[in-house]
């Protein structure tokens, strides 16, 4: 079997998920009214763009939270390989978690000129109790000039991960504080 055959073979397999970890899916898209734009105060750059949104759920796209994020463009052509500053607070029915990095122009052409492709990395910065740290991902399509038939909205991946387990004096093994679950908002 050839090396590429293998490489394909094992990129199929399924991975374990690392211990304590839980991954959220859901998407996003720009809607003006869904939370109040002055939330943008709280990024730690100038804001040049604010964009508040509904969050729908991948499968069957029913509501299932809000998000606010903010960004500072730099380049207004989003040539690609751009960069911006971007901040995101997102309010879902597992508690709040703000993210803070970067997004990469990927295409400022497809699919047609004016519609954006970007993709965004972000530290988690602020999370619900019992989560210690994680991060965001996102696959965004960004409509800066309002062309019909084109949403402004992300799918996003978020990985949270919760403390390690910790042992008691007698030598056995103590599970740490799962997720609090916090209501929808």
């Amino acid at each position: 079997m050839s090396r590429m055959a293998l490489s394909v073979l094992a990129l199929g397999l399924p991975t374990v998920a690392l211990a304590r970890e839980q991954v959220l899916l859901f998407r996003t898209e720009e809607h003006p009214g869904a939370v109040d734009p002055s939330g943008c105060q709280a990024a730690p750059f100038e804001v040049n763009v604010r964009l508040p949104a509904n969050v729908l759920g991948t499968d069957d796209g029913r509501p299932s939270g809000k998000a606010l994020a903010c960004a500072r463009i730099t380049d207004p052509t989003f040539a690609e390989g751009s960069t911006a500053d971007f901040y995101v607070h997102f309010m879902l029915p597992e508690g709040n978690f703000t993210g803070l990095g970067r997004c990469t122009m990927v295409s400022n052409g497809v699919p047609r000129p004016g519609v954006v492709l970007t993709s965004c990395a972000l530290k988690l910065t602020e999370l619900p109790a019992g989560y210690v740290g994680g991060f965001a991902t996102s696959s965004s399509v960004f409509n800066p000039k309002g062309l019909p038939g084109y949403n402004t909205g992300s799918f996003w991946t978020l990985r949270v991960f919760g403390p390690e387990p910790t042992k008691d004096t007698g030598g056995g093994k103590v599970s740490a504080a799962g997720p609090r679950r916090s209501p929808p908002p």
